[in-house]
């Protein structure tokens, strides 16, 4: 059996809605092993972001326990909780979140900029991070000169860049078309095949789900479904 990734054990997230606490998600036990891919589904509010930001440790649960590469998040300081997302995980938007100023290659460098990758390493990564999602004769293009595939695809680069063990998408293919989409759902199996890596990818696209290895379904901030995907592709 591969090591765990994620371990939650009765999670629970509330919001405060003026003297109203609201209840994002309500005790949800799930284990995810190191290797796999999987879809997180359900309905708008059901909770599949909360869930990937506490996995993200870019919020902090209410209650309950979370472990990230077996080290249980609640025992973190806000520096190893920063360190935590800097070193072991990467994150794919909906919306690429590139800097509109930088060029694919330098968007895809940022994230070792901040662990202080020695420069010369950093360009010979990007270009080949660039190089494998099919975008190296894109390299000094910005944003704005791409598509909403290829810079995409820059952004799955950029989420590499530091050799995370752990990536989370949250609606990775939600702004794109259904070619496209297809696409990109490829190339992440592709890249989960290869490099090993964990994906947990928060949607409503059947398209990723049908790609996944196994499916979690939420609803009303609760696992409702919990299966193998016999047939991911």
């Amino acid at each position: 059996m591969n090591p765990i990734a994620v371990r939650a054990e009765n999670l629970h997230k509330s919001y405060l809605l003026g003297a109203t606490a609201v209840g994002a998600l309500r005790g949800v036990d799930l284990t995810i092993q190191r290797g796999e891919f999987v879809a997180l589904m359900g309905p708008s509010g059901c909770g599949k972001t909360t869930l990937l930001n506490l996995i993200g440790a870019i919020d902090v649960p209410s209650r309950g326990s979370l472990r990230v590469d077996d080290v249980p998040l609640e025992q973190l300081s806000e520096d190893q909780l920063s360190d935590l997302r800097r070193d072991k995980i990467g994150v794919v938007f909906q919306f690429y979140n590139l800097l509109p100023t930088l060029s694919a290659r330098e968007n895809v460098e940022l994230p070792m900029q901040f662990r202080r990758t020695p420069r010369r390493q950093q360009q010979e990564r990007a270009l080949g991070l660039l190089e494998r999602v099919g975008l190296k004769d894109r390299a000094d293009h910005k944003p704005a000169e791409l598509s909403g595939g290829e810079q995409q695809r820059v952004s799955i680069a950029r989420a590499l860049a530091n050799e995370p063990t752990l990536v989370l998408l949250d609606e990775p293919t939600g702004d794109l078309d259904t070619v496209t989409g297809k696409e990109i759902m490829a190339l992440l199996r592709d890249l989960n095949a290869r490099e090993k890596v964990t994906m947990v990818v928060a949607t409503h696209d059947p398209v990723v789900a049908e790609a996944s290895s196994r499916i979690i379904r939420l609803r009303d901030g609760k696992v409702e479904d919990n299966s193998l995907n016999s047939q991911p592709g």
